[in-house]
């Protein structure tokens, strides 16, 4: 039987590998991530381990703690992720 539940998708993965990346880049623990958003270490290490789902609002505190707003590279991958921002 083939897990269908989102946390188990390739894409959903993809987004998880650069989120845990850009944590690191910025040189931020995952107990500091969980504190800047009101979760402890271990949930942010199930995130980070595919054990828990992470949802919208948690994904939008975590975007602004990794300061999307001044990383155009980030911009991007998640414009790209949603498929939006793209209109020529």
């Amino acid at each position: 039987m083939i897990n269908s539940k989102s946390i188990h998708t390739p894409e959903y993965s993809d987004l998880i590998e650069w989120l845990t990346c850009e944590r690191k880049r910025l040189g931020l623990s995952q107990a500091e991530v969980g504190e800047s958003i009101g979760m402890s270490q271990s949930d942010i290490s199930k995130m980070e381990n595919h054990e828990r789902r992470m949802d919208v609002l948690e994904f939008k505190r975590l975007l602004q703690v990794y300061r999307i707003s001044d990383n155009p590279k980030l911009q991007r991958y998640i414009q790209d992720f949603f498929g939006v921002g793209n209109e020529s």
